[in-house]
């Protein structure tokens, strides 16, 4: 079976026809139509000539009458070849024997004068340049077969006339070849602009990875001081006050994750097996980014903080994968961050709630009984719900087809609320999860 290679990217109107163009879909055929109806029309009234005339012409001559009385059927025909083509990229085999039968037709009914064929040709280079090539085959042998011999078999003529014969393989050639020129032009415009976007994406690629680089170099370093200074004042520190070393502890470990966060998502950039950067197996989990079932070391390290949180969770947390799962990981670790920062007095509540189809996710913040209010909530002052933290959360739940819902509350504290889809397309990494687009933006939010 012989099919045009790669017809898809020569056109897939085939399966997306209705977001054409109407012009592409229809006005593309009036001048067909034209050429067709009025052409033929105005053909009809021309009067034989003799034998030197055109090769058309010359059968009706040697009857010495007129053929060409155009009846309602004759016209129908005509017009019904034309009606069809709007729907030549949907279904180009269909309209291509339609306006076959409808031609054949013609030429049975009336002996043909005229460009009549017009529909034809268009249906013949739409069937080829969608890679139909045996049905315009076996439709240009019909043609032939039947057009210049149509008067002979019905009486209408005494003999075939061989110039009518070679008008009409000529037309049928040219059709053919023009066809695939067309199609060869088409498929290496495809082919450049493939390359195109190849190169652009190569070329993003690379930017990622160097913006990711001078992250991580600028970021690293302080990170790994901080860590061990930490560790050198657990060490040195042995008489510390026990609230003063759990808050060493945790600087160390938050900072030794965040690095360790930090160059994984480097190497998730340039595609290189995070597995790869520690093979002692020692440390701390080494996952690319963290998923939803991190949550409650999340609420862990910020109860060890200081900061009153509760999780109340329905369902199963490591169900949720994907871009999915980092997403809302880090809405509430961006939610946990602004009470931290922005409303330390206030108590916190999580609330994860997974269903067949989404997650629903909240992260309210109250005010504790005697504590001073603020009407910004876990949002600064001045800084309302444009801030760049509820900007990345809405960004990251837009990624996935979710939505953000934030807002203060009536006791002046202020709520998250975010509903997730758990089916997303997320392009896979070189671990074999999906890269969150966020994330890659974001140096991984370390």
């Amino acid at each position: 079976m012989t099919t045009a290679p790669r017809s898809d990217d020569l056109d897939r109107a085939g399966a997306r026809w209705r977001g054409r163009p109407r012009f592409a879909r229809v006005g593309r055929v009036v001048p067909v139509a034209f050429v067709q109806i009025v052409g033929t029309l105005v053909a009809a009234r021309i009067t034989p000539a003799g034998p030197g005339g055109p090769p058309w012409t010359r059968s009706a001559a040697a009857v010495g009458v007129d053929p060409v009385v155009l009846g309602p059927l004759a016209v129908a025909l005509l017009v019904a070849g034309v009606v069809v083509l709007p729907w030549r990229w949907r279904w180009p085999r269909s309209v291509l024997l339609l306006t076959l039968a409808t031609t054949v037709g013609y030429a049975v009914v009336v002996s043909p004068r005229g460009p009549f064929v017009a529909a034809l040709t268009m249906a013949m280079a739409n069937a080829w340049l969608r890679g139909h090539r045996r049905t315009v085959a076996a439709a240009a042998v019909v043609a032939v077969a039947v057009l210049p011999t149509a008067d002979v078999v019905l009486g209408r003529a005494p003999t075939i006339d061989l110039a009518a014969v070679g008008l009409c393989v000529a037309w049928v050639t040219v059709t053919i070849v023009v066809a695939e020129l067309v199609r060869v032009r088409t498929e290496r415009v495809a082919e450049r602009r493939r390359a195109r976007a190849e190169a652009e994406r190569r070329r993003a690629g690379e930017e990622r990875v160097r913006i990711a680089r001078e992250l991580h170099d600028s970021v690293a370093h302080s990170m790994s001081l901080i860590t061990l200074q930490a560790g050198v004042a657990l060490h040195l520190g042995a008489e510390l006050p026990a609230p003063t070393r759990q808050a060493l502890v945790n600087i160390r470990d938050s900072s030794r994750d965040a690095l360790v966060e930090l160059r994984t998502i480097l190497g998730v950039l340039r595609s290189v097996d995070s597995d790869r950067r520690d093979g002692d197996g020692d440390g701390p989990d080494r996952s690319p980014v963290p998923g939803l079932e991190r949550v409650p070391d999340l609420v862990e390290r910020a109860r060890a903080a200081g900061v009153a949180i509760e999780l109340c969770v329905d369902g199963d947390l490591g169900s949720v994968q994907g871009t999915t799962g980092r997403s809302a990981f880090r809405i509430v670790q961006e939610s946990v961050t602004n009470v931290m920062k922005h409303a330390p007095g206030h108590v916190a509540r999580i609330e994860v709630t997974i269903g067949p189809d989404v997650v629903d996710l909240a992260v309210e913040d109250r005010p504790t009984p005697g504590a001073p209010t603020s009407s910004e909530g876990t949002v600064p002052a001045g800084l309302g719900t444009t801030g760049n933290g509820v900007i990345g959360m809405r960004e990251r739940a837009a990624a996935v087809g979710g939505d953000l819902r934030v807002g203060p509350t009536t006791d002046g504290g202020w709520r998250v609320a975010a509903r997730l889809p758990l089916a997303t397309d997320g392009s896979v990494d070189s671990a074999g999860g999906a890269v969150d687009p966020a994330d890659a933006s974001e140096g991984g939010s370390a």
